[in-house]
């Protein structure tokens, strides 16, 4: 079985790289070990994109070794979700990393593409509302010296930092890599500052709406990418290790694409046995519910990790005000009354990990959730691993997280549930990126009238 191994390197303009070494890390406090040891080591560049920097103090450390390697003149670039940086506080601490040197790119910033108002100004003010809240940079690794990558779905801050480690913290998982695969992803992490540093200072002739700005764009190919910055392409070594690897990077907004939905539509779709998805909240738009539920029909097992209503709390903001937990409940009874199987998170920290793995072949570990954000909306980051042995860490990982897990079952829940099933609700135009050939029949009709919540047209 191929996984649609070709299909995916047309659909997510990505290739499978060998002889890499990769490091399962399913906890914070295993990565950051790691990553410590990384920005100590580093000689010539750090680079870091990651969704948030807490104010605390994990990020007081972070900014210490920063400062430190910007005075032995060791580069340092940034590409953070801005308006989520504000309410973590780390603004202070970003403006010091930048007047010492820093290069940072702040992605979506709250007071952006407001100006010039058109002719139907309550639209444009309502969209760009709606983008902001939606639009985000969700992505989260760091490239030591374009030779080694800690990669996954742990940020900056003391919840992630002490995971195995103290109780409040979260439940989350990176990968340690070297080889072949660091080249495609140092590649993907220039091509998006590049990009993002020429909207940073556009002029007033470009667009001033960053989905028309980015459509402009002449995309850089990985081949003037490393031609044009050899410094950060060191030779990588023949034979780091004997692991398979793919680099998908998802891009809505910047390649009107979405690239990482089609892997994993398409993983799910070639499931034969089981598949085991844990992310922090399960709200999948329509498509994946379809998808998933064809593949229970098929005598697939579907097992997905979330969080508890109480787990759910440690969250951002109470888990905004409680309504997390409450959204992903609309989507129970569609899921549970299909066959697909639901475990709550019962420990104190969250559960933040974004595993994937299908028939105990192919695992996934990144930043992209079951979710709507993901599909449609956000920048995300993820590795698809073709080897046995790291699959089975992964499946290992998956049962003894089961342990930390409560099953959900439908009929002692049901009467608790919303009355409003989250299937039923109109799809989004987004839907209509999607490659056609991948679209159910039941909601290409849907498409076809109209049927459609919108943003931007």
């Amino acid at each position: 079985m191929t996984y649609y191994q070709d299909e995916l390197d047309l659909l997510t303009h990505s290739e499978i790289r060998e002889n890499n070494k990769i490091k399962f890390l399913p906890s914070g406090g295993e990565s950051y070990a790691i990553r410590w040891k990384l920005l100590e080591a580093a000689q010539q560049s750090i680079h870091i994109a990651t969704f948030s920097m807490m104010k605390d103090e994990t990020t007081e450390k972070l900014e210490e070794i920063l400062l430190r390697k910007l005075k032995q003149n060791v580069e340092v670039r940034i590409i953070l979700d801005e308006i989520v940086n504000r309410s973590t506080f780390a603004g202070k601490m970003i403006r010091r990393l930048s007047k010492a040197g820093a290069r940072v790119h702040q992605y979506n910033g709250l007071f952006e593409e407001w100006l010039p108002i058109p002719k139907k100004p309550f639209r444009h003010i309502m969209r760009n509302i709606k983008l902001k809240l939606k639009r985000h940079y969700h992505e989260k690794y760091m490239i030591i010296d374009g030779s080694e990558v800690i990669l996954g779905g742990i940020n900056w801050g003391d919840k992630y930092a002490f995971g195995g480690i103290k109780s409040f913290a979260w439940r989350d998982t990176d990968v340690y890599l070297q080889g072949s695969i660091v080249t495609d992803i140092q590649t993907q992490f220039l091509r998006d500052f590049t990009r993002y540093k020429i909207w940073d200072n556009r002029t007033s002739s470009q667009p001033s709406f960053y989905p028309d700005f980015a459509q402009q764009q002449t995309v850089l190919t990985a081949e003037k990418i490393q031609t044009d910055n050899p410094q950060y392409f060191p030779e990588q070594p023949a034979q780091a290790g004997d692991v398979a690897v793919r680099y998908v990077a998802h891009k809505p907004y910047d390649d009107n694409e979405l690239t990482m939905t089609h892997a994993f539509l398409s993983l799910i779709e070639g499931a034969q046995e089981s598949i085991y998805w844990g992310c922090h909240g399960v709200r999948p738009p329509k498509i994946y519910g379809e998808y998933l539920a064809a593949a229970v029909k098929r005598g697939v097992k579907v097992h997905l990790i979330t969080n508890s209503k109480d787990s759910a709390r440690s969250l951002m903001a109470k888990g905004l005000m409680g309504w997390m937990y409450q959204e992903c409940t609309k989507y129970y009874r569609g899921l549970l009354g299909d066959g697909i199987h639901i475990y709550e998170w019962q420990l104190e920290g969250a559960f933040h990990s974004k595993n994937f793995l299908v028939d105990d072949k192919v695992a996934s570990v990144g930043s992209y959730n079951l979710a709507r954000g993901s599909t449609y909306h956000h920048s995300e980051s993820n590795i698809f691993v073709y080897n046995d042995d790291f699959a089975q860490q992964v499946k290992q990982q998956f049962i003894k997280d089961f342990k930390d897990c409560k099953r959900v079952n439908l009929s002692e829940i049901e009467s608790k549930l919303p009355k409003e099933n989250a299937f039923d609700r109109p799809l989004h135009e987004r839907d209509l990126m999607i490659n056609a050939e991948m679209i159910p029949t039941s909601i290409q009709k849907e498409l076809n009238k109209g049927e459609y919540k919108r943003i931007l047209t």
